[in-house]
C-alpha cells in the first residue's frame, strides 16, 4: 500500500543501440577485426573516419580479407545493412551523430570495436587505467565487455558533445580531438 503512495515507477531502461568491445591496445582491436572477418563473412565494417578506414584496409589487403568489407559512414548505402552485419571500428566522439546514423536500421546490440589506446579514451585518462588492467592480468587478445562499458562510454561523448559547440570536421579521431578539443 505504502509503495503505492508514489505512483508506479516506469521502467526506463532501453535496448541498447550499441555494444562495446574494448581492448587494451588498437593491436589487439584489430587482430579481433580480423579474425572476425575471417570467420563471419557477412560482417562489414565503418569507420567514422578516413584515417581509420585506410588503416584496416591496409591490414585487411596485408591478412588476404578484402578490403572492400570496410567503408566510412559517409559511403555506406543503407541497402547493404539489410544483407550484412555491422560492425563499427571506433566510436565517433559526439553520441548525436551516432544515433542519428543508426536511427532507421531497426538494430539492437552493434558491436563497436574501441581500445582504450585511442584519442577518445586517452581523453578520460585511459593512460592511468591500461597498468592497472594489465596488472589484472587481462590479455591483449581480451575484450572488456560490459553495459556498464558502453554507458560509460556514453556518459563521456555527452561531456564532449557539451564542450564542443561548433564542431570541426577531421580525418581521424585523433586530428578530431584537436581541432575540437583543444581549440
Amino acid at each position: 500500500m505504502i509503495s503505492n503512495l508514489f505512483g508506479k515507477k516506469e521502467d526506463t531502461k532501453t535496448t541498447p543501440v550499441f555494444k562495446d568491445k574494448v581492448y587494451i591496445h588498437s593491436t589487439g582491436k584489430m587482430n579481433a577485426c580480423l579474425q572476425l572477418a575471417k570467420t563471419q563473412a557477412e560482417v562489414i565494417f565503418i569507420a567514422w573516419f578516413k584515417k581509420t578506414a585506410e588503416t584496416y584496409k591496409a591490414f585487411f589487403l596485408q591478412n588476404g580479407i578484402d578490403e572492400a568489407r570496410i567503408t566510412t559512414v559517409n559511403k555506406i548505402d543503407i541497402t547493404i545493412i539489410q544483407t550484412h552485419q555491422p560492425v563499427f571500428l571506433e566510436h565517433y566522439p559526439l553520441p548525436a551523430k551516432e544515433l542519428e546514423l543508426v536511427k532507421d536500421w531497426q538494430l539492437t546490440n552493434i558491436i563497436v570495436f574501441s581500445a582504450m589506446d585511442e584519442p577518445l579514451f586517452k581523453h578520460f585518462g585511459s593512460d592511468k587505467m591500461i597498468p592497472l588492467i594489465k596488472l589484472f592480468g587481462m590479455k591483449e587478445s581480451e575484450a572488456i565487455e560490459h553495459s556498464y562499458v558502453t554507458e560509460s562510454i556514453i556518459k563521456g561523448q555527452v561531456k564532449i558533445a557539451n564542450k564542443v559547440m561548433t564542431e570541426q570536421i577531421a580525418n581521424s579521431q585523433t586530428e578530431w580531438m584537436i581541432k575540437n578539443m583543444e581549440a
